[in-house]
């Protein structure tokens, strides 16, 4: 019988290297400063913080730190052939966002994965300036412990993204499928750019047909919906406006009562303990691992 995989001791896997241009020195003058972060923090309230940090703690059992993604594993076959698969956590992680990706439940969709991978660098660019930058955006990135977060125009944004392509790393760019980031994104030396890079490009489609539904009133507050969902479009219907089953049906995301949890034919369904949650199918967590394998002989 074959050996199966086993550790391979000696040749531990190790991160790439950040070469000397990422990040690039200015990006320090483009980050928000600490007194910022604390400033948000205060302004949003006991109440407030406390959604924020159980949408967290709930995000961060769904995505807890990732030691598995940096191993080497050998395979020693009968015939001879020796496979060697190394992987490990991609060296970058972008986030960019707009307004469009401001809203906690979907940020923290995005950040947690990404943190939870261990990469070496893990950045939030936010297209506009420091002073538009919300509260709540700012209270989330402190209390899941992402600081680095880089308020940027657009020329700083294609910029920031031109660095990360000529810097060589297998980086991962995250950016919400909104028309701003789109049109910097289409910008032809940009595109060229990344088309010869070693980075990766994920959209983030925001949810297009957001549902909420109350049994009765008094459910599922508005005020707590905002914060955690921000400005999407919800619906809002109840039992004596139309059919649950036909309400839900075709929602990418659903807010719910935890008595209708598992009804509807909803992508994401989010019942009301749970306010706060949200997934992307788009982030499989293999995404943010690099893996190598190696077929060779046995000496």
């Amino acid at each position: 019988m074959a050996p199966g995989p086993r550790p391979d001791d000696p040749a531990k896997p190790t991160p790439e290297a950040c070469p000397a241009d990422w990040p690039p020195p200015r990006l320090d003058s483009l980050l928000i400063p600490d007194a910022r972060f604390a400033r948000a923090y205060r302004a949003l309230g006991d109440r407030r913080r406390a959604l924020i940090k159980r949408a967290i703690a709930a995000q961060y059992a769904l995505n807890p730190p990732r030691s598995n993604l940096r191993s080497v594993l050998t395979e020693h076959l009968p015939s001879g052939l020796v496979r060697t698969r190394v992987s490990q956590p991609r060296p970058l992680v972008l986030i960019l966002l707009d307004t469009g990706l401001d809203a906690p439940a979907l940020l923290l969709a995005a950040l947690l994965p990404a943190l939870a991978a261990r990469p070496d660098d893990v950045l939030v660019a936010r297209l506009g300036g420091r002073a538009e930058a919300p509260d709540s955006l700012l209270a989330v990135c402190e209390l899941a412990g992402q600081e680095r977060v880089a308020a940027l125009g657009p020329r700083q944004m294609e910029r920031l993204l031109l660095d990360a392509a000529a810097s060589g790393l297998p980086g991962l760019v995250l950016h919400a499928d909104t028309p701003a980031l789109r049109r910097i994104l289409a910008s032809r030396p940009l595109r060229a750019a990344l088309d010869a890079s070693c980075l990766t490009l994920r959209a983030l489609p925001l949810p297009q047909r957001p549902g909420l539904w109350r049994d009765a009133p008094g459910r599922l507050e508005p005020d707590d919906v905002a914060l955690l969902y921000g400005a999407l479009p919800f619906t809002i219907a109840g039992p004596d406006a139309v059919d649950f089953e036909s309400f839900a049906a075709g929602r990418d995301l659903l807010l719910l009562p935890d008595e209708r949890a598992g009804q509807g034919r909803a992508t994401c369904s989010v019942t009301e303990s749970q306010l706060g949650l949200f997934s992307w199918p788009q982030l499989s967590p293999d995404l943010f691992a690099l893996c190598r394998t190696t077929y060779s002989s046995a000496p």
